[in-house]
This record gives C-alpha cells, sequence and structure tokens, in this order.
C-alpha cells in the first residue's frame, strides 16, 4: 500500500527530517480491539518536531512517524474483542501521535475507542478536515478554559483553521470573542464567514496595538481568556537568532498576551517551550491568573480518560452534520501528491488540504 511518513535521517552525525511517500508497504493487521480502515480521506496538519522528540525519547530507534493524522474512512477488518463496531461501518477519527501507522495511507490501524461512526449525510472531506481542529478547540475551551456563556475570550490568528473551529464553537457556547488577522484577506475572510465577532485586530507590525485594543474593548477589565497560536519569548535580536525563534506570521510576545488577560483569567498556550520570567510570573500572580497547555494527543497517549474523548468525537461530528461548525477546505489532492503539498502547509492560512484515497 501506499502511505506517507516524517522520516529522520542520520548522515555524518546530523539528523535531518524529510516526508517520504513509500509505495510498497504490507496492509497493516488490526490486533486485540484494534480495527483496520480504509482510508477515504486525511486532513495535512504540520509536524511538530520538538513534541515527537520527546513522545518517542524512550524510543530512539523511531525514525518513521505518523502524518495526516485525521482521517476518515470505512472499516474492512475488526480485531479481537472489538463489540462496538463492524466491518462496512463508516468512520471517523485522530491517529494517535505515537502511532507507528500513518493517517496519510491506505490502510490504518485505530483502536475501537480512537474513532467515532461518521454521520451519513457528512461528507468524507468535511468530516476528516474538521475531527483534528475540533479535537483542539474543545480541548482548549472546556477543559483547559472552563470556558462559560458571557465569557470574553481572546483567540489568536482567528483566520487559521483551528481559530475558526474555535471562534464558532465559543460563539455557540455565548462567549464574546476577540481575535487577531495579519492580512486583510484574512479580516474579508472573517466578516464574510463569521460575522457576529466583537472585534478584529490587526496585528501585523503593530504588536502593541493588541493590549490597548482588548482593553478598550472590554472597557479596561481585560478578556477572561486566551488562546495562542504561539508567542515570542525574547526581545532582543541576539536572542531571537541564538534561539531560532521564528514565525512566517505576527506572533505577541508572552508579555503581551499575559496583560491582556483580566482578573482569574486564563491562558491557553501552544508553545510547548514557553518560559516564564519572574515579572511574568507577577503578573500572573496578580491577576489570580493560570496558565494551560494545550496538547489534545494526550487524550490518545494516556486512556484514562477515554468516555470524555469519545464524547468529545460524538458532539464534534454531531455540529459537523448539522452545519453548526463549519470547515474550509482549500484543495484535495490523491497521495502522490502529498509530499509536496506537506512542504507548504506551514504557510497556508486559508483552510486545509485535504488527501483522497
Amino acid at each position: 500500500m501506499k502511505a506517507v511518513f516524517w522520516q529522520s535521517v542520520v548522515n555524518s552525525d546530523e539528523e535531518t527530517s524529510k516526508y517520504v511517500l513509500e509505495t510498497d508497504l504490507p496492509v497493516p493487521s488490526p490486533g486485540k480491539n484494534e480495527v483496520q480502515v480504509k482510508v477515504k480521506t486525511s486532513a495535512l496538519s504540520p509536524i511538530n518536531q520538538k513534541v515527537l522528540d520527546e513522545v518517542f525519547r524512550k524510543n530512539p530507534d523511531q525514525k518513521h512517524y505518523a502524518v495526516g493524522r485525521d482521517v476518515a474512512g470505512v472499516i474492512t477488518q475488526v480485531g479481537e474483542g472489538v463489540l462496538t463496531f463492524k466491518e462496512g461501518d463508516v468512520v471517523v477519527g485522530v491517529v494517535p501521535l505515537s502511532s507507528i501507522n500513518s493517517g496519510c495511507a491506505e490502510y490504518c490501524i485505530f483502536h475501537e475507542y480512537d474513532i467515532v461512526k461518521k454521520p451519513e449525510m457528512l461528507s468524507f472531506e468535511d468530516a476528516a478536515c474538521g475531527i483534528g481542529d475540533c479535537l483542539h478547540a474543545y480541548t482548549a475551551l472546556h477543559y483547559l478554559c472552563r470556558l462559560c456563556a458571557g465569557d470574553t475570550i481572546l483567540v489568536m490568528d482567528g483566520a487559521s483553521t483551528f481559530g475558526s473551529i474555535t471562534i464558532q464553537l465559543a460563539l455557540s457556547w455565548g462567549a464574546k470573542v476577540i481575535t487577531t488577522v495579519a492580512s486583510a484577506e484574512e479580516r474579508h475572510f472573517l466578516k464574510s464567514s463569521i460575522p457576529s465577532l466583537a472585534q478584529i485586530i490587526d496585528v501585523s507590525g503593530h504588536g502593541s496595538m493588541l493590549r490597548s485594543s482588548v482593553m478598550e474593548e472590554t472597557g479596561g477589565l481585560g478578556v477572561d481568556c486566551i488562546i495562542d497560536n504561539g508567542v515570542r519569548m525574547f526581545t532582543e535580536t541576539d536572542d531571537i537568532i541564538f534561539t531560532k525563534e521564528n514565525f512566517s506570521r505576527p506572533v505577541p510576545h508572552k508579555y503581551d498576551l499575559i496583560s491582556c488577560l483580566g482578573s482569574f483569567g486564563r491562558w491557553v498556550t501552544s508553545q510547548p517551550d514557553l518560559q516564564l520570567d519572574p515579572p511574568d510570573s507577577r503578573e500572573l500572580f496578580l491577576r489570580s491568573g493560570s496558565l494551560c497547555f494545550l496538547f489534545d494527543s494526550i487524550w490518545t497517549m494516556s486512556y484514562s480518560q477515554h468516555g470524555r474523548y469519545k464524547h468529545i468525537l460524538c458532539d464534534a461530528v454531531d455540529k459537523l452534520d448539522r452545519g453548526l461548525l463549519k470547515v474550509n477546505i482549500s484543495k484535495t489532492i490523491q497521495v502522490d501528491e502529498a509530499v509536496s503539498n506537506f512542504l507548504s502547509i506551514s504557510d497556508q492560512i486559508f483552510g486545509k488540504t485535504i488527501v483522497q484515497f
């Protein structure tokens, strides 16, 4: 079968990584409590090498990593002990980060608790496009932000696929949403697709405008929740160069985000190596604020919360099916085109690329 992986290669004591397309792999067989899925669609998402290194730190020989983890397909074989699914069921799920089976492949293996049935009227493309971002958004809003109706939330990069789903979900729960954009195209996209936003802040080259705009919108109180899409930790040019803190789009400094928080505010970050200096900690302390790290892959790496995970997946596909959450697909491609498209997805702002099999 064909499958795409993220591969680490060591040459002369130097490690490099690249996407590879394998064309003659054996079809994987399901084990106990597992099912084999014939993949119909897979959504492409960027790879975080730092996170993968931590996940596989105890297995340094692992050189192939799963990609295209958001999958929709049809069950073709069930393993021993599977009670909730049968051959022919149409399902959607997220391949665990620790899996050796890529989701961007003709066949994939899932644990029966990591998938849910796809509603009949929900397309394979929309299911694969939305399920990963929905999981990300539910984890951030409900389990980390503890968002309630009437709360004010700041969502960074609202035009991104994750930002768009997060905004729609927060609005459906009765929150007031402020978001940021980095171009006129992003602003136009949000105004046309999500007209009920409280404010859209342009942060392209105007980082200092973030706090003043938020405070003006909230009457000087600050927001109840912030969900970022990466943060800067340094201001000096030498430090930025030394730490290779390079971003392809405007990213706020950590102090800018903390200064936007109100009393008892919650900051949810996707920055795995975030470090707070004593002045930053004091600012959080004086607000009685809290900081949470958003890593939704923990749902499938630790099965202590399986019931809640299944509930998220079921509610997400239901909202996608009823049109309460709308996804944005930029293009659909075949698996032979996946490697070249993976190289450009980090610069892709609007929509996701979907691989069809």
